[in-house]
This record gives structure tokens, sequence and C-alpha cells, in this order.
């Protein structure tokens, strides 16, 4: 049974390199990638972002890297922004200055067409590997486990 190793993070791990938190994202995928024996990096990343601290990690580990996040296209489109930001497109009816720190989730429709594009990129990526390491934002940890059980995964998760 193909296995796939899940690493959920905070997606700001993914975007800084050279601070503290991201020397621990690339100590958390060497430990993996050494105790595992994992064979290729997948990520969930966007194509609107620059290259991610894993892409660039990965041939240090000498492994390839794939991106198995979703295209910008309106059915995979979440809530971007906090309530506090003038970018926030949520259901509130605009963004509040004084507002918390706060980012909302959804459309939840969204979200479920997102993650099922996602497994169905990591089984596409997964056919010439017998052990994969996948790394997604911690909010899909939990569903995106049960949709890679459902497809025949051996599954392991971790939490950044």
């Amino acid at each position: 049974m193909k296995t796939v190793v899940m690493l959920g993070t905070a997606h700001l791990l993914h975007q800084v390199t050279g601070d503290d938190r991201t020397a621990e994202l690339e100590r958390c995928l060497d430990y993996l990638k050494c105790k595992l024996d994992t064979q290729v990096v997948m990520e969930e990343w966007s194509e609107r972002k620059k290259e991610s601290v894993a892409k660039a990690f990965a041939p240090k580990l000498g492994l390839p890297w794939v991106n198995v996040g979703t295209p910008d296209e309106p059915q995979y489109r979440t809530y971007d922004g906090y309530i506090k930001h003038p970018g926030y497109n949520g259901t509130l009816p605009d963004y509040d200055p004084d507002g918390p720190w706060l980012n909302e989730y959804g459309p939840f429709e969204n979200q479920e067409n997102r993650e099922r594009r996602m497994a169905e990129n990591v089984r596409t990526e997964m056919e010439n590997y017998e052990k994969g390491l996948f790394i997604l934002g911690t909010a899909h940890l939990h569903s995106l486990f049960g949709k890679l059980q459902s497809l025949g995964f051996r599954v392991v998760a971790f939490a950044l």
C-alpha cells in the first residue's frame, strides 16, 4: 500500500526564507524524509505566489517537488484576507479596519472543490512513488486525511 505522509502547516511558513520558522520547516522535511524514506515532496501551492521554501529545499533532500494545489479558477477560490484588511472578500459587508485579525473560512463548496482536486492531484503524482510527503495548510489536514484514505492510501499526518 502506498503511503502519504502529510505535514500540516501555516502557509506563512512556506513563503519566507531565512528565518527561524522556515528553518524549522526545513528541519521537519529533512527529518520526515530520513525517518520515513519519502521519495517526493508534494505541496499545496498557489500559482500566484513566489517559489515556496519547500520547493527550494527539496533538491537539498534529493527529492523532486510537485505542486498539487489547485489552479486559480473560480470554483477553487476561497475567502481571502483578514476581516480588518481592505482586500477582505468574505460574507461581512465590508472590511473592518477596527476588527480582529480573523480569517473567514469558506465558502464551503469551494473548499470541498479544492480538497477533492488536491486529493486527485496527489493520487496522480503518487502513481510513480511508494511514499510521498504532502505539505498542506493545517485547515485541510483532517479532511484530506480521510479523502486520501478513501483513495486507498496509508496516511500518516503531522502538524507544525
